[in-house]
């Protein structure tokens, strides 16, 4: 158990510097009110991060 919270943290770590690089300012805003919406059920939340991503998506 004590190996796993290390690489979970690098690998997430890692996938949002990644996904910063990709799509900026708005990919960070989207990780984050994603994060939000699973941590406290949110469907505000999800539902805004949903847009958010299909907007950076079609923009592509």
């Amino acid at each position: 158990m004590k190996i796993v919270r290390p690489w979970s943290v690098l690998l997430g770590t890692a996938f949002e510097r990644i996904f910063e690089m990709r799509y900026g300012t708005s990919g960070m805003l989207f990780l984050f009110l994603l994060g939000v919406g699973v941590r406290t059920r949110n469907p505000t939340c999800l539902t805004i991060a949903a847009v958010l991503l299909g907007l950076m998506l079609a923009e592509r």
